[in-house]
């Protein structure tokens, strides 16, 4: 018991310390939008989470050594899954931005099973270096969609902390923007019709 506790507190200070100047930070998708790409799509592993704010049955996060035993699978860009279909919602800083399209272009272009990634970012101005990135995955886009600023929220990522009815949500102050990144034979397997992604929209709102 002592073990566990050690664990959880060395877990605990970390994610606190790192996410003290973000107030986005390990921001989340709503939960009833992972529960929509879970049963439409079988969506079953979250690429960016925490032992903290994970929703699906896996997940990978960015502190293996801390957070593998609360069942994180390590960093994504150590992932390498060759079929499926997955949730990313990097951290809405333009360098992890750059390398989860890097990496979801790497992926795509790698596999011969249907793979499929719903990516979730905010909408950021194309400089050069995000554009080289962007063009990574860009063969594998299959649709992209708009959450307009004022329609859409995430879940805030330290839930561990509210007390009472604090805020359960945070508001971004920027459009957000849903990519889905499919191989050919991932865009039969996952198709994205108009009225999946009117849901997926809806449940953006963060309404419970």
């Amino acid at each position: 018991m002592r073990l566990l506790h050690c664990r959880l507190f060395a877990l605990v200070s970390r994610y606190s310390a790192l996410a003290a100047d973000k107030s986005a930070f390990q921001a989340a998708l709503p939960r009833p939008m992972m529960r929509l790409l879970k049963e439409r799509w079988g969506v079953t592993h979250e690429c960016y989470a925490s032992p903290l704010n994970r929703c699906l049955a896996t997940f990978g996060s960015v502190f293996d050594d801390t957070d593998k035993w609360f069942g994180s699978s390590g960093s994504f860009y150590a992932f390498r899954p060759v079929s499926g279909c997955y949730e990313a919602n990097p951290p809405f800083d333009t360098s992890s931005v750059q390398a989860c399209f890097r990496h979801v272009g790497a992926l795509l272009g790698a596999s011969d099973e249907p793979l499929c990634f719903v990516v979730v970012v905010p909408e950021m101005d194309m400089s050069s270096s995000l554009a080289r990135a962007f063009a990574c995955a860009k063969p594998f886009l299959r649709h992209h969609e708009v959450a307009k600023v004022s329609e859409h929220a995430y879940l805030m990522g330290l839930q561990h902390q509210r007390t009472g009815h604090g805020e359960r949500y945070w508001h971004p102050v920027k459009n957000s923007m849903l990519y889905f990144f499919q191989n050919r034979l991932g865009a039969e397997s996952y198709p994205v019709t108009a009225d999946f992604v009117a849901e997926l929209i809806q449940a953006f709102k963060a309404v419970d």
